[in-house]
């Protein structure tokens, strides 16, 4: 079996040239990731614009009154919430845990690069200036920074009030998400479901009236 020789490395010049060239398509490829994420927020909104204009249109139509499931009557609240709340959980899944991850992959590749060559091409920093002003520092705003906790779940922010990319994500989506459950909760509640004509609520509050 032929052994094929090891191939050599080429001189200092050329090693950077070709350092710059593979730092170029490292940054092309962040474009590519970064349109890429902008795309799925864009059509996330998109999305949830639709989903209130179909709610919108339809309280519009006094004909229509809700629909029916063996026997449950349910207001269109109840499918807005649900609809935003399964929009809102996909598209966090796509975005951050998709696209997001293979950004972050090419980002860490080009901090590489620019560690190993930033000495001698100082002109390539520029993931490392990005990196050093993406962070949102609320330190200086301690109620904004409470609020937002409720939601982020990045340790990073928790321990610094540094709110880093994937915090940004949590911020963009989980509130919207977590504002539809708390819709489909008073809903339920205050009768977007209801049976022959009684709320949920009423039906509950009979039934523990029987027991007690």
């Amino acid at each position: 079996m032929t052994t094929l020789p090891k191939p050599s490395a080429p001189p200092p010049g050329e090693r950077a040239a070709l350092a710059l060239e593979a730092w170029k398509k490292v940054v092309q490829t962040q474009e590519h990731f970064n349109e890429i994420c902008m795309k799925v927020r864009t059509l996330y909104a998109t999305v949830l614009a639709g989903i209130l204009s179909l709610y919108g249109v339809f309280l519009k139509d006094t004909s229509k009154h809700g629909f029916s499931v063996a026997g449950l009557n349910f207001d269109p609240i109840i499918a807005v919430c649900v609809a935003v709340f399964v929009a809102s959980t996909l598209f966090y899944f796509v975005d951050k845990q998709w696209y997001h991850r293979l950004l972050l992959g090419a980002v860490e590749q080009g901090a590489e690069i620019e560690d190993r060559w930033g000495e001698i091409l100082p002109e390539i920093r520029l993931g490392s200036k990005i990196t050093a002003k993406s962070p949102v520092d609320l330190s200086n705003s301690p109620k904004t920074s409470w609020f937002l906790k409720l939601f982020v779940e990045d340790e990073r922010f928790k321990e610094t009030n540094r709110l880093h990319s994937d915090a940004k994500l949590e911020v963009f989506y989980k509130p919207i998400r977590t504002l539809s459950v708390l819709a489909l909760i008073a809903a339920c509640l205050f009768g977007g479901i209801s049976y022959n004509g009684n709320s949920v609520t009423s039906l509950l509050w009979n039934a523990l009236k029987c027991i007690t």
